[in-house]
């Protein structure tokens, strides 16, 4: 069963506001203020998703599937970092905390990019990632 977010299904007049840096605020018209509509007791729902506004303002919000696993899958690793893929892409990826400081980051980066190089050249000129 999925996680269910409001009580039920339903419609609500609201007033929404798009604001120029992206960010859209949805009120509960005055008449409509006093309902409860976040399922499990809670006071408030907290969700990711992916929202589309078309350009009349008509806008869609669509949650992110939940445990569905990662849309990453790790192919390498390094020490500070690694190479991984999606669907569309390949990922080569290093982190280095400061407190290294410069001169080792630069020393650390050049070894590792140098590994996760290494690892692609032995990947078969035909893959298919």
């Amino acid at each position: 069963m999925k996680n269910r977010i409001f009580i039920d299904n339903l419609q609500m007049e609201t007033q929404t506001v798009f604001t120029e840096n992206g960010n859209i605020n949805i009120f509960p018209c005055d008449f409509e203020l006093g309902q409860h509509i976040v399922a499990r007791g809670m006071t408030e729902a907290s969700q990711k998703g992916r929202m589309v506004t078309a350009d009349d303002g008509t806008s869609r919000f669509t949650p992110y599937a939940k445990d569905s696993g990662s849309r990453y899958t790790t192919l390498f690793r390094t020490a500070h970092g690694e190479v991984k893929q999606t669907r569309g892409s390949i990922i080569c990826q290093l982190r280095f905390p400061k407190r290294l400081g410069k001169a080792n980051i630069e020393k650390l980066f050049m070894e590792e990019s140098s590994e996760q190089a290494a690892y692609l050249k032995t990947r078969r000129t035909e893959t298919q990632w």
